[in-house]
């Protein structure tokens, strides 16, 4: 059997989807409850109690029950420590799963295998990643992870509602709030944005509530019950339960006994809200910041949905009643909703379609076989759901000045949904070449530390073929699949084979984020930072193949550098010299520049009577890289060859290192004489020329 699963922070519920008519049912627990609390109860004897019977121990004070772990899902430093083992809060929701599992299946008779597990919309990546590993822990094959208001709007369509309507679903839970603005169909669901806070729920009520109640008490006699463990833990209880009568009447009596003294609070609705304002303001903020985000206001939104027992409080429904002009809706029980819709998710594809139950062992040797239901549900609809959070890696910006969060799918983005981006890496001949990926969640580009976004890993791929070359081409997927999970691949452009990605763990000290990304790459690399100018002779003689082989030749002069350590910047001379382009790292834009070179572009002439040597060394001059180049190509004799060398030696003389590749009519003796060392000179063929460039910056 497929069932839904809310799994919440005070209470869980489950539902499935009755064979006979096709409506969702929640499965009632074995006290006949459609909801149980969300507590575990670690016995001496081994065994792990949940539900009413754990709550029980819980409102005694015992130290051996565990309630809100839902707080600390995917985070990897909670753990307790009970009957002689470790609990994260992953092992802790596998434990309550089970025990609920166990509770449906002896209702229904029959074994649960495959669920739909529910989880706040804004649940981050590891908090849904977790979630799913607790489901598989519990020995069940979890079908998807749906955000809750989306499976709420699938219950509310249960009765035939929300037809061609925009809904917002104001889900607040225990511990969890979310915002959902939906837009219903006759045949689909399109979830347009969502926003919410995982720690903002009714406990904050209760804990507004507690405090209350410990500040009068010890008005009264002088004693702060804060320190008390047990106290507190039964404080905790008196304050829920008091926050539920006042859901029903205007006010309410809560008592407190301690060390003999006893101290009865009257507590009116009046006081209650205002002692709770700021937990229903920040609902209020989350709300406003979606709807801004989605530019909408209160007047195109058609009706509110309320999921979750908090939204039983009376300043809730009167807020929303207030901001819609009109009631919230009615016919979905507020405790039930999530699990009925996820039951619904759990029997339909994303697009509505009814799918069949698959294989599954029976009781005793062999297995039933896969079916397909031949009723249709009620509720099921097309899906369109959106993720909560944008997802982006530190970059660096476009003037290499410092690092980014560069966004590369945004928050309320369509899910499922991908994005391929290409990168330029630099190719070592001597070590394991690696890409790596810093994977974030979070809406802000510019990075502070302590970081404002969820780091959620080193993406590290392996496997990088070399060429030879400096760089090779890498193209990543960044995606978020149906159950709002990142998932990272890439592919080398050059072989078409994916690579082998590993998530490695983030060091703790990020604060190198806030530094130069050039300085510290160079840095890190022992790669020395370059200045390259590439002169060309553009006279007539090189007009023709001259031409054709020395703009080759050039394209894959450029393609061997890494740009992250390199500038270069190209001169033309024949007639006259000029600075075709400034010092760059744009490959592309170079490589364009190559591309436009002709004879006697804007006046250059058809001789050969300028040099480069005195406008490489004033555009030199301003350069800070560790080393300077200028490399020379030319094909023939020189007017003012005595001249030239003079100025070739005042570009030695400071310190710019001159490389002169000579080809066609070119004088051997000549390109000693400019280049700064003899090995710096060399004379090659026209059809040579590429393999002489490309070597060239090979060695550099």
């Amino acid at each position: 059997m497929r069932v839904g699963i809310d799994l919440g922070t005070t209470y869980c519920a489950i539902a499935y989807v009755d064979p006979k008519n096709g409506q969702a049912k929640v499965i009632r627990n074995s006290e006949g409850s459609p909801v149980t609390p969300s507590v575990l109860y670690f016995d001496p004897n081994g065994a792990v109690l949940h539900g009413e019977e754990a709550k029980s121990y819980l409102e005694e004070g015992s130290e051996r029950t565990v309630n809100y772990f839902k707080y600390h899902m995917g985070d990897d430093t909670y753990s307790i420590f009970q009957n002689g083992r470790e609990y994260t809060a992953t092992d802790l929701s596998a434990e309550l799963l089970k025990g609920i599992v166990r509770e449906a299946e002896d209702a229904v008779g029959e074994n649960i295998y495959e669920a739909v597990i529910t989880v706040p919309a804004y649940f981050d990546h590891f908090r849904r990643q977790a979630t799913m590993e607790a489901g598989q822990k519990a020995g069940l094959q979890v079908l998807s992870i749906i955000s809750e208001p989306t499976a709420a709007v699938f219950a509310y369509g249960i009765h035939g509602k929300g037809t061609n309507q925009t809904v917002l679903v104001y889900d607040l839970g225990g511990g969890t709030f979310d915002v959902t603005i939906a837009r219903i169909t006759d045949d689909e669901i399109e979830v347009l944005g969502t926003d919410g806070d995982h720690q903002l729920g009714g406990k904050d009520w209760d804990d507004a509530l507690a405090n209350y109640l410990t500040d009068q008490f010890e008005e009264e006699f002088g004693i702060d019950i804060t320190e008390d463990v047990e106290m507190n833990i039964m404080l905790q209880a008196i304050a829920e339960k008091t926050k539920k009568q006042l859901s029903e009447r205007p006010r309410s009596k809560p008592t407190i006994t301690y060390e003999g003294h006893k101290g009865a609070y009257e507590v009116t609705q009046e006081k209650f809200e205002e002692i709770t304002a700021y937990n229903l303001n920040r609902t209020k903020d989350i709300i406003e910041k979606l709807l801004g985000e989605l530019g909408m206001v209160w007047g195109q939104i058609d009706g509110v949905l309320l999921v979750g027992g908090s939204t039983r409080m009376k300043q809730v429904k009167d807020y929303l009643t207030e901001m819609c002009g009109r009631p919230p809706m009615q016919g979905v029980n507020v405790d039930e909703a999530v699990a009925l819709g996820a039951a619904i998710r759990a029997n339909i594809d994303l697009e509505g379609n009814v799918v069949e139950e698959a294989a599954r062992p029976m009781m005793i040797g062999g297995t039933v076989p896969a079916t397909k239901p031949s009723f249709a549900i009620a509720g099921a609809k097309k899906i369109k759901d959106a993720t909560a959070h944008s997802m982006g890696m530190i970059a660096v910006n476009k003037e290499e000045t410092a690092y980014v969060n560069s966004i590369m799918v945004k928050k309320n983005s369509s899910i499922p949904t991908q994005v391929t981006k290409p990168y330029e890496l630099g190719i070592s001949r001597h070590e394991e070449n690696r890409l790596e990926v810093y994977m974030l969640q979070g809406e802000e580009e510019a990075l502070t530390y302590p970081l404002n976004c969820i780091v959620l890993g080193k993406y590290v791929f392996t496997g990088i073929e070399s060429s030879g070359g400096r760089t090779e081409k890498i193209n990543v997927t960044f995606a978020y699949d149906e159950n709002n999970i990142v998932q990272v691949s890439a592919i080398q452009e050059r072989t078409g084979r994916e690579l082998s990605l590993h998530i490695e763990p983030v060091e703790e000290d990020m604060s190198w984020v806030l530094e130069n990304p050039r300085e510290r790459q160079r840095a890190a690399s022992g790669q020395p930072d370059m200045c390259v100018l590439l002169a060309v002779d553009l006279s007539g003689s090189m007009a023709g193949e001259g031409l054709e082989e020395a703009q080759k030749a050039a394209v894959s002069f450029v393609e061997q550098f890494d740009l992250a350590y390199t500038q270069i910047g190209l001169i033309n001379f024949s007639d006259r010299c000029v600075l075709y382009q400034p010092l760059c790292r744009d490959r592309n834009l170079l490589i364009r520049k190559i591309r436009a070179w002709k004879i006697n572009d804007n006046g250059l002439g058809y001789g050969n009577s300028a040099e480069p040597f005195n406008l490489a060394n004033s555009t030199l001059a301003g350069c800070r890289q560790d080393v300077r180049y200028l490399v020379v190509l030319t094909d023939g004799y020189w007017s003012n060859a005595g001249e030239a060398i003079r100025r070739a030696q005042k570009c030695h003389q400071e310190g710019i290192e001159v490389i002169a590749l000579g080809f066609a009519g070119a004088k051997e003796s000549f390109l000693d004489a400019i280049a700064s060392r003899k090995d710096f000179a060399s004379f090659t063929d026209v059809s040579e020329l590429e393999t002489a460039l490309t070597g060239i910056a090979k060695i550099m």
